[in-house]
Protein backbone atom coordinates (compact mmCIF):
# COMPACT_ATOMS: atom_id res chain seq x y z
CA UNK A 1 0.00 0.00 0.00
CA UNK A 2 1.30 3.52 -0.83
CA UNK A 3 1.95 5.65 1.92
CA UNK A 4 2.40 9.32 1.45
CA UNK A 5 5.45 11.33 2.61
CA UNK A 6 4.94 13.56 5.73
CA UNK A 7 7.22 16.30 4.54
CA UNK A 8 5.25 16.52 1.17
CA UNK A 9 2.06 16.12 2.35
CA UNK A 10 -0.43 19.28 2.55
CA UNK A 11 -2.17 20.27 5.81
CA UNK A 12 -5.09 22.10 4.40
CA UNK A 13 -5.79 23.33 8.43
CA UNK A 14 -2.42 25.42 7.46
CA UNK A 15 -3.58 26.58 4.58
CA UNK A 16 -6.72 27.54 5.78
CA UNK A 17 -5.21 29.39 8.66
CA UNK A 18 -2.69 31.27 6.73
CA UNK A 19 -5.10 32.17 3.96
CA UNK A 20 -7.48 33.79 7.45
CA UNK A 21 -4.27 35.49 8.86
CA UNK A 22 -3.90 37.29 5.12
CA UNK A 23 -7.35 38.42 5.10
CA UNK A 24 -7.31 39.93 8.33
CA UNK A 25 -3.62 41.85 7.66
CA UNK A 26 -5.37 43.18 4.16
CA UNK A 27 -8.86 43.26 4.99
CA UNK A 28 -11.82 41.03 3.89
CA UNK A 29 -13.27 44.19 1.50
CA UNK A 30 -10.07 44.45 -0.54
CA UNK A 31 -9.78 40.70 -1.11
CA UNK A 32 -13.32 40.44 -1.83
CA UNK A 33 -12.61 42.94 -4.48
CA UNK A 34 -10.19 41.73 -6.00
CA UNK A 35 -11.65 38.11 -6.14
CA UNK A 36 -14.88 39.65 -7.92
CA UNK A 37 -12.31 41.46 -10.18
CA UNK A 38 -10.53 37.93 -11.27
CA UNK A 39 -14.30 36.29 -11.70
CA UNK A 40 -15.24 39.46 -13.92
CA UNK A 41 -12.11 39.13 -16.14
CA UNK A 42 -12.73 35.41 -16.58
CA UNK A 43 -16.48 35.79 -17.51
CA UNK A 44 -15.50 38.76 -19.94
CA UNK A 45 -12.30 35.99 -21.71
CA UNK A 46 -15.45 33.44 -22.06
CA UNK A 47 -18.35 35.71 -23.39
CA UNK A 48 -15.94 37.03 -25.69
CA UNK A 49 -14.52 33.82 -27.07
CA UNK A 50 -17.96 32.59 -27.39
CA UNK A 51 -19.03 36.15 -29.58
CA UNK A 52 -15.79 36.34 -31.51
CA UNK A 53 -14.46 32.55 -31.69
CA UNK A 54 -17.34 30.97 -33.21
CA UNK A 55 -17.39 31.13 -37.47
CA UNK A 56 -19.58 33.67 -38.72
CA UNK A 57 -22.64 32.77 -40.08
CA UNK A 58 -23.29 32.05 -43.65
CA UNK A 59 -26.33 33.74 -45.35
CA UNK A 60 -27.41 31.94 -48.36
CA UNK A 61 -29.12 33.97 -51.06
CA UNK A 62 -33.28 33.16 -51.20
CA UNK A 63 -34.87 32.53 -54.44
CA UNK A 64 -37.25 35.36 -55.86
CA UNK A 65 -40.48 34.73 -56.95
CA UNK A 66 -40.17 36.35 -60.04
CA UNK A 67 -36.98 33.71 -61.53
CA UNK A 68 -37.72 31.32 -64.23
CA UNK A 69 -38.08 28.40 -63.58
CA UNK A 70 -34.92 25.68 -64.40
CA UNK A 71 -34.80 24.81 -67.97
CA UNK A 72 -33.67 20.75 -69.46
CA UNK A 73 -30.84 20.37 -70.98
CA UNK A 74 -30.71 16.87 -71.33
CA UNK A 75 -31.06 15.12 -74.96
CA UNK A 76 -34.54 13.01 -75.34
CA UNK A 77 -33.43 9.68 -73.91
CA UNK A 78 -35.99 7.74 -76.68
CA UNK A 79 -35.53 9.00 -80.57
CA UNK A 80 -38.35 8.55 -83.21
CA UNK A 81 -36.97 6.78 -86.46
CA UNK A 82 -38.80 6.29 -89.80
CA UNK A 83 -37.74 3.07 -91.16
CA UNK A 84 -38.02 1.85 -94.73
CA UNK A 85 -37.32 -0.70 -97.95
CA UNK A 86 -36.53 -4.13 -97.38
CA UNK A 87 -37.00 -4.58 -93.48
CA UNK A 88 -38.89 -7.34 -91.98
CA UNK A 89 -41.31 -4.32 -89.40
CA UNK A 90 -41.17 -1.00 -91.72
CA UNK A 91 -42.15 1.93 -89.74
CA UNK A 92 -42.31 4.41 -87.13
CA UNK A 93 -39.93 2.80 -84.43
CA UNK A 94 -39.07 4.16 -80.75
CA UNK A 95 -35.21 3.55 -79.71
CA UNK A 96 -32.98 4.94 -77.02
CA UNK A 97 -30.68 7.69 -77.93
CA UNK A 98 -27.27 6.08 -78.94
CA UNK A 99 -29.03 3.79 -80.97
CA UNK A 100 -26.98 2.89 -84.51
CA UNK A 101 -28.65 2.25 -88.01
CA UNK A 102 -27.28 -1.22 -87.04
CA UNK A 103 -29.21 -1.75 -84.10
CA UNK A 104 -32.23 -0.03 -85.60
CA UNK A 105 -32.61 -2.88 -88.11
CA UNK A 106 -31.97 -5.71 -85.41
CA UNK A 107 -34.59 -4.12 -83.57
CA UNK A 108 -36.98 -4.37 -86.25
CA UNK A 109 -36.27 -8.10 -86.83
CA UNK A 110 -33.41 -7.72 -89.66
CA UNK A 111 -33.82 -7.25 -93.13
CA UNK A 112 -35.51 -8.95 -96.17
CA UNK A 113 -32.84 -11.60 -98.01
CA UNK A 114 -32.63 -9.19 -100.93
CA UNK A 115 -31.60 -6.10 -99.18
CA UNK A 116 -28.87 -3.75 -100.02
CA UNK A 117 -26.71 -3.30 -97.10
CA UNK A 118 -23.61 -1.87 -98.74
CA UNK A 119 -25.43 0.71 -99.18
CA UNK A 120 -26.63 1.22 -95.71
CA UNK A 121 -24.30 2.59 -92.60
CA UNK A 122 -25.17 0.83 -90.47
CA UNK A 123 -22.79 2.64 -87.82
CA UNK A 124 -24.16 5.67 -88.65
CA UNK A 125 -25.65 7.26 -85.33
CA UNK A 126 -29.13 7.80 -85.16
CA UNK A 127 -31.17 11.27 -84.96
CA UNK A 128 -34.74 11.90 -83.68
CA UNK A 129 -36.75 12.24 -86.89
CA UNK A 130 -34.38 10.54 -89.16
CA UNK A 131 -35.37 8.36 -92.18
CA UNK A 132 -33.33 5.01 -92.37
CA UNK A 133 -34.03 3.44 -96.30
CA UNK A 134 -32.81 0.02 -96.72
CA UNK A 135 -33.26 -0.97 -100.55
CA UNK A 136 -33.20 -3.80 -102.19
CA UNK A 137 -30.14 -5.26 -104.89
CA UNK A 138 -29.83 -3.15 -107.98
CA UNK A 139 -32.71 -0.96 -106.37
CA UNK A 140 -32.70 3.12 -106.57
CA UNK A 141 -33.93 5.14 -103.51
CA UNK A 142 -37.82 5.89 -104.12
CA UNK A 143 -38.86 9.77 -104.67
CA UNK A 144 -40.43 9.88 -101.66
CA UNK A 145 -37.43 9.05 -100.09
CA UNK A 146 -34.89 11.34 -101.59
CA UNK A 147 -32.47 12.34 -98.72
CA UNK A 148 -33.12 9.85 -96.02
CA UNK A 149 -30.63 7.76 -94.19
CA UNK A 150 -29.06 4.96 -96.58
CA UNK A 151 -30.72 5.44 -99.57
CA UNK A 152 -28.75 5.01 -102.81
CA UNK A 153 -29.32 7.60 -105.37
CA UNK A 154 -25.90 8.27 -106.35
CA UNK A 155 -26.21 8.33 -110.43
CA UNK A 156 -24.69 10.68 -112.20
CA UNK A 157 -27.97 12.94 -112.33
CA UNK A 158 -29.13 12.59 -108.47
CA UNK A 159 -27.66 14.90 -106.03
CA UNK A 160 -26.05 13.09 -103.12
CA UNK A 161 -27.34 14.35 -99.20
CA UNK A 162 -23.68 14.92 -97.82
CA UNK A 163 -26.41 14.57 -94.67
CA UNK A 164 -27.14 10.91 -95.05
CA UNK A 165 -24.61 9.23 -98.10
CA UNK A 166 -22.15 6.86 -96.81
CA UNK A 167 -18.50 7.06 -97.41
CA UNK A 168 -18.58 4.76 -100.57
CA UNK A 169 -21.00 7.69 -101.83
CA UNK A 170 -19.12 10.48 -100.84
CA UNK A 171 -16.49 9.37 -102.67
CA UNK A 172 -18.67 9.92 -105.93
CA UNK A 173 -18.81 13.11 -105.50
CA UNK A 174 -16.33 15.25 -107.74
CA UNK A 175 -12.57 15.58 -105.62
CA UNK A 176 -13.93 13.76 -102.75
CA UNK A 177 -11.32 10.77 -101.85
CA UNK A 178 -11.84 7.73 -98.94
CA UNK A 179 -10.39 10.13 -96.72
CA UNK A 180 -12.19 13.35 -97.05
CA UNK A 181 -15.13 11.05 -97.13
CA UNK A 182 -14.06 9.80 -93.75
CA UNK A 183 -13.70 13.09 -92.51
CA UNK A 184 -17.53 14.16 -93.77
CA UNK A 185 -18.84 11.31 -91.76
CA UNK A 186 -16.52 11.62 -88.78
CA UNK A 187 -17.37 15.52 -88.52
CA UNK A 188 -21.60 14.69 -88.97
CA UNK A 189 -21.28 11.90 -86.68
CA UNK A 190 -19.75 14.37 -83.83
CA UNK A 191 -21.94 17.56 -85.28
CA UNK A 192 -25.16 16.55 -86.32
CA UNK A 193 -26.33 17.13 -90.49
CA UNK A 194 -24.84 19.85 -92.01
CA UNK A 195 -27.05 22.69 -92.19
CA UNK A 196 -25.84 23.98 -95.66
CA UNK A 197 -23.07 23.22 -98.13
CA UNK A 198 -21.83 25.81 -96.83
CA UNK A 199 -21.24 24.65 -93.70
CA UNK A 200 -18.85 21.67 -95.26
CA UNK A 201 -16.12 24.44 -95.13
CA UNK A 202 -15.82 23.30 -91.15
CA UNK A 203 -14.52 20.06 -92.52
CA UNK A 204 -10.99 19.61 -92.98
CA UNK A 205 -9.58 19.49 -96.41
CA UNK A 206 -12.53 21.50 -98.25
CA UNK A 207 -11.97 25.27 -99.01
CA UNK A 208 -13.54 27.56 -100.98
CA UNK A 209 -12.61 26.07 -104.40
CA UNK A 210 -13.60 22.22 -103.36
CA UNK A 211 -17.21 23.65 -102.10
CA UNK A 212 -17.57 24.75 -105.39
CA UNK A 213 -16.73 22.14 -107.08
CA UNK A 214 -19.27 20.19 -105.13
CA UNK A 215 -22.11 22.52 -105.31
CA UNK A 216 -23.69 21.44 -108.73
CA UNK A 217 -23.34 17.70 -107.33
CA UNK A 218 -24.20 17.67 -103.74
CA UNK A 219 -27.00 18.80 -101.60
CA UNK A 220 -28.43 18.63 -98.00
Amino acid sequence: MATTDPETRTDWRDVASETAAFARRVGWKPLALLLGAVCAIAVVAFLAGVRYGAPAPVELPLASADAPPPVATTAPSMLQVHLAGAVQRPGLSEVPAGYRVGDLLDAADGTHADADLAAVNLAERLRDGQQVYVPRQGEQSPAGFAGSRGATGATSSALIDVNTATASQLEELPGIGPALAARIVDYRDEHGPFATLDALERVPGIGPSKLAQLRPHATV
